[in-house]
């Protein structure tokens, strides 16, 4: 185990940043906080989870995969040396399934060039980030199991490091730190571990949807009620670290030039599952609503999970920004009453 003082990160995210894109917790202008390129002036470590998780440097909201130029196909596969400080562990177990799905039958060459040249920084979380968070019931935090190259425990003036690659180790290297006795760290992060978990209830109508879901018990007029209360923005799957749908479409820009895209994609757009025929097999948002929220809790690949519960890392973020709260937390609490 290692040690690294507080008053030395600055420093060391300065020496990572050398050789990383480093993207960590900034502040804007508007006080919100979001994961952007390190600056010593906007960086802070007082932050709480961030709008949009950060499956979108390695799947980005819009990407080209290929180019024509002068009728000649030329492949994009694009990557650069990322390093992401300080996510929050639910975000780290939403890499990993997302990771896990986008290369588990055939590698997206796209999504794993990234991916390979990421590393990653989980700050372990020492509560809550609000009251929607419900990690310890997903079992995939507040501390990750798995996945990053380090993880930080915040301990007043020092941070305890965990590391978890022989990247990481390197990582740690470049920069000041000090050695730990190793039944030292490990008490100091057992009592972070222990306050944390007390600071997070168990939601247990989700194992209570789960069960019904699996089960077939579930009343299908909860699916028309949510459904005539969705406004199909898609907010919930944008904002989703484990979401994973994207829709590829060709823009000519002239003759025998062009580009062929990949953007992000709902299954709760009407357009998503309609069939080349114009047969919908989901044809209300009832159906689609039922769907999405199945395959979190229901139809999840074992795999895929990475030894979470399901396929939900228990992050609240749907439940924060859907305009009409519907989020997961809303729809298990229906299911399980």
């Amino acid at each position: 185990m290692k040690t690294l003082a507080k008053k030395d990160l600055i420093q060391a995210l300065k020496i990572w940043a050398d050789k990383f894109e480093v993207l960590s917790p900034t502040k804007t202008a508007h006080g919100d906080c979001l994961f952007d390129t390190f600056g010593e002036k906007t960086f802070t470590l007082d932050y709480q989870k961030p709008p949009l998780s950060p499956k979108s440097v390695f799947f980005p909201h819009s990407e080209v995969t290929f180019k024509v130029e002068e009728n000649q196909y030329r492949e994009v596969v694009s990557a650069k040396n990322m390093l992401l400080f300080g996510i929050r562990a639910c975000d780290m177990m939403g890499i990993l399934q997302a990771s896990s799905f986008m290369c588990r039958d055939q590698i997206d060459v796209y999504y794993s060039a990234k991916r390979n040249a990421a590393m990653t920084i989980v700050m372990a979380c020492p509560g809550p980030q609000n009251e929607t968070c419900f990690c310890t019931t997903t079992h995939s935090g507040p501390i990750a199991q798995k996945g990053f190259d380090l993880q930080f425990y915040d301990t007043g003036d020092t941070f305890v490091i965990e590391i978890g690659t022989a990247g990481g180790e390197a990582l740690l290297s470049a920069v000041p730190h000090a050695d730990v006795d190793d039944r030292t760290a490990e008490r100091q992060i057992e009592k972070f571990q222990k306050k944390a978990l007390r600071s997070l209830p168990e939601v247990k109508s989700v194992a209570k949807a789960m069960n019904k879901l699996s089960g077939g018990k579930v009343d299908e007029r909860i699916w028309d009620s949510l459904g005539q209360k969705c406004i199909t923005c898609g907010g919930c799957a944008f904002v989703c670290p484990t979401c994973t749908c994207f829709n590829v479409y060709d823009h000519a820009s002239s003759p025998g030039n062009g580009l062929r895209v990949r953007t992000w994609d709902a299954c709760l757009y009407g357009g998503f599952t309609r069939e080349a025929s114009g047969h919908n097999p989901r044809a209300s948002q009832a159906l689609r609503l039922k769907r999405r929220h199945e395959h979190k809790l229901l139809y999840y690949h074992e795999t895929d999970v990475q030894g979470s519960l399901c396929g939900c890392v228990g992050c609240g973020r749907c439940s924060d920004y859907c305009p009409v709260h519907i989020g997961t937390l809303e729809v298990v609490k229906a299911i399980a009453e």
